[in-house]
């Protein structure tokens, strides 16, 4: 056998004894360490309430993710489920489309045409989980969004498309 055989048999078993200690090492049981003392109530009660409510700083200047979390006309109640209302309802619920109930007065109605009740909650279930003709928005959507969509459908619902409402970050004015 030449010098070359030889390495590169060499360098074949190299690399396979390399790959069988990284895949024992990988799946070997991790060490048991001595469970530390708990802490004092207080303590905990500290750590929930600041695991419960984080605190993220937010760039002001970037607007990108207030539009992705419909926040750009307000953090939450109906200003945002107009917003939520916009970008996921209206395309369909307005009065130009034909198909699509319109929602102006839905919580007046005692059911939606799937059959559910016409409250909060029949409403919020027919957005999680559609219905004919309908998508769902359950993977879209979720509860904040439709606690805020709702309360846009039940108190500012809906605009008229030859009239929207008007842009609250616009400084001008109409008069010359």
């Amino acid at each position: 056998m030449n010098a070359r055989g030889t390495r590169i048999i060499l360098a074949v078993v190299t690399i396979a004894a390399v790959l069988a200690i990284g895949i024992w090492i990988g799946r070997r049981a991790p060490v048991q360490e001595a469970a530390a003392p708990a802490p004092p109530a207080a303590l905990q009660q500290k750590l929930a309430a600041a695991a419960a409510a984080p605190t993220v700083q937010r760039d002001p200047y970037q607007r990108s993710e207030a539009i992705y979390e419909f926040k750009k006309a307000a953090d939450s109640g109906p200003d945002r489920g107009r917003e939520i209302f916009y970008y996921k309802c209206w395309f369909c619920h307005n009065e130009f489309a034909k198909g699509a109930p319109p929602l102006k007065g839905v919580f007046q109605r005692t059911t939606l045409l799937s059959g559910r009740r016409a409250d909060e909650d029949g409403i919020k279930d027919e957005i999680r989980n559609g219905g004919a003709g309908m998508a769902a928005y359950k993977y879209t959507l979720n509860e904040a969004d439709l606690n805020d969509l709702v309360s846009y459908l039940k108190e500012k619902c809906c605009w008229d498309s030859n009239s929207p409402p008007p842009n609250p970050h616009y400084r001008g004015s109409a008069e010359e």
